[in-house]
C-alpha cells in the first residue's frame, strides 16, 4: 500500500511539474494534474490539499535529484570539489531534458521573491545553500580548497549561479550558452579557491 501511494505521489508530482512548465504556476489547475497523472480529484487532495503544496513537492523533487546525484558521485569517489564543479554542467544537462529540475528551480527563484518564509515548508534555496556548504566543508577538510574561504558565502554565490541557469535557459538560452557561463564562473572561482602551495 505504502509503495503504490509512493508511485501516485511521484505521478502526480511529475504531472504538477509539467503542468506549471506549460501554463505556469497560476494557471495550472488541479483538475488538469489529476487527469494527466490519471488518478482522481480525490487522491490528488488526498496527497496535496492545494497548489501550493505542489510546488512544494517538485520544489522538494529538485532537491532531493541534487542531493541524490552529489551523493551517488561521492559514493563513487569523485572528490567534494570535483563535485561541486560537476553540478552546475549537470544542471545545464538536466534543464533540457528533466522537468523536475526544470521546474523546481524555476519555483524555487520565484519562492526567494517571495518575502516571509513559512518555516513548515521546504525552501529549496536552503536545501541548496545546505548541499554546497557540506561539499565545500568536505573540499576544505581534505584541503582541495585554501583554508579560510568564507564558506556559506562561497555556497550561497553557487546556489545564486544554479537559479541563474534556469532563469537563462527560460529566455532561450542553448545548452552551449550555457556551458560557457560555467566555464567563465569557474575560471573566476577557481584561482580564488586553489590551495595556497607551501611556502607561498
Amino acid at each position: 500500500m505504502q509503495k503504490r501511494a509512493a508511485r501516485t505521489r511521484e505521478r502526480l508530482v511529475r504531472a504538477a511539474a509539467e503542468a506549471f512548465d506549460e501554463h505556469g504556476l497560476g494557471a495550472a489547475s488541479m483538475q488538469a494534474v489529476s487527469k494527466s497523472a490519471g488518478v482522481s480529484k480525490g487522491a490528488l487532495y488526498f496527497h496535496f490539499p492545494s497548489k501550493e503544496h505542489l510546488a512544494d513537492a517538485v520544489r522538494g523533487a529538485c532537491g532531493d535529484r541534487f542531493t541524490a546525484k552529489a551523493s551517488d558521485l561521492m559514493e563513487a569517489g569523485v572528490s567534494p570539489v570535483q563535485v561541486l564543479m560537476r553540478l552546475p554542467g549537470l544542471t545545464a544537462e538536466w534543464l533540457g531534458q528533466d522537468v523536475i529540475v526544470r521546474v523546481g528551480l524555476r519555483l524555487g527563484r520565484e519562492q526567494q521573491r517571495g518575502g516571509q518564509q513559512d518555516c513548515d515548508r521546504r525552501y529549496l534555496s536552503h536545501e541548496l545553500q545546505d548541499l554546497l556548504s557540506q561539499l565545500l566543508r568536505n573540499a576544505a577538510e581534505r584541503r582541495e580548497i585554501r583554508d579560510g574561504l568564507p564558506l556559506r558565502t562561497c555556497a550561497s554565490l553557487l546556489v545564486a549561479f544554479l537559479f541563474s541557469l534556469e532563469c537563462r535557459a527560460e529566455e532561450s538560452a542553448s545548452r552551449e550558452e550555457l556551458l560557457e557561463s560555467i566555464a567563465e564562473l569557474w575560471s573566476l572561482l577557481l584561482p580564488g579557491m586553489a590551495p595556497v602551495a607551501d611556502g607561498e
